[in-house]
């Protein structure tokens, strides 16, 4: 088992580096490589930074692959615990707590295919869900070998969702393990331009997956979309 940790940076404080690859090594021990794509110059968007780090990874003979926002905690996690669900999904994620909240993976809309995050917490440990939130997610070569690489596409969020939902249709398994967890400090919201990435990536993702029925109705819909986006303003 050869376990590569893949992180996307952009305008990243190297304190903050510094103290993520500090949990790592303690964490994953010596079997286990670090990948950082600084896209602070480029600016090439996050699915293309995590497909430099998986193409970097494939060559050094990794086989298992963590992409991991900068942003986040392993905390007290130990490596039985982060690597369990491989046993049971070929796409994987932890708890994460974000704020106040704790979230247990991703559902998705059937009719709008827009995402979701879980706050019910699972009576089980291990639960099949739509999708894992892309700050921290785990699957192995089996899923690189069977739909590719993350969509370069999408600059910034629903990377996440599409390639969760490709690997679905593709017959992989998805899901969470809900016993345990990170942090995820979620920088992301200070951005001012958040909301129109996330419009645009959803945007993306519905044109991509949706069929017939999908579009007439979200085309219906506009009016009820133009008065909520309306409202968040």
């Amino acid at each position: 088992m050869k376990i590569a940790f893949i992180i996307v940076t952009f305008h990243t404080p190297k304190t903050q580096i510094t103290r993520l690859k500090s949990e790592i090594i303690k964490l994953a021990g010596s079997d286990s490589e670090i990948y950082i794509i600084d896209n602070t110059n480029n600016n090439k968007g996050y699915a293309a930074g995590v497909n430099s780090g998986l193409k970097s990874a494939i060559k050094d003979g990794r086989n298992i692959f963590i992409v991991a926002n900068p942003d986040i905690s392993f905390g007290r996690l130990e490596k039985q615990n982060l690597i369990a669900g491989g046993k049971h999904f070929d796409v994987w994620g932890l708890a994460m707590k974000q704020g106040k909240k704790t979230y247990y993976g991703g559902e998705i809309d059937k009719w709008r295919l827009s995402g979701g995050l879980i706050t019910k917490k699972p009576t089980k440990r291990f639960i099949n869900v739509d999708y894992v939130s892309g700050s921290l997610m785990l699957f192995t070569k089996k899923v690189i070998n069977k739909i590719g690489y993350w969509d370069k596409k999408y600059f910034m969020y629903y990377e996440d969702v599409d390639y969760c939902h490709r690997a679905i249709r593709a017959g992989l398994k998805i899901g969470i393990d809900s016993k345990s967890g990170f942090t995820h400090y979620e920088i992301s919201k200070r951005n001012p331009k958040k909301r129109r990435y996330l419009a645009k990536s959803r945007l993306r993702f519905f044109m991509k997956h949706s069929n017939f029925k999908q579009k007439i109705r979200e085309l219906v819909r506009l009016p009820k979309t133009a008065a909520e986006e309306f409202r968040k303003k």
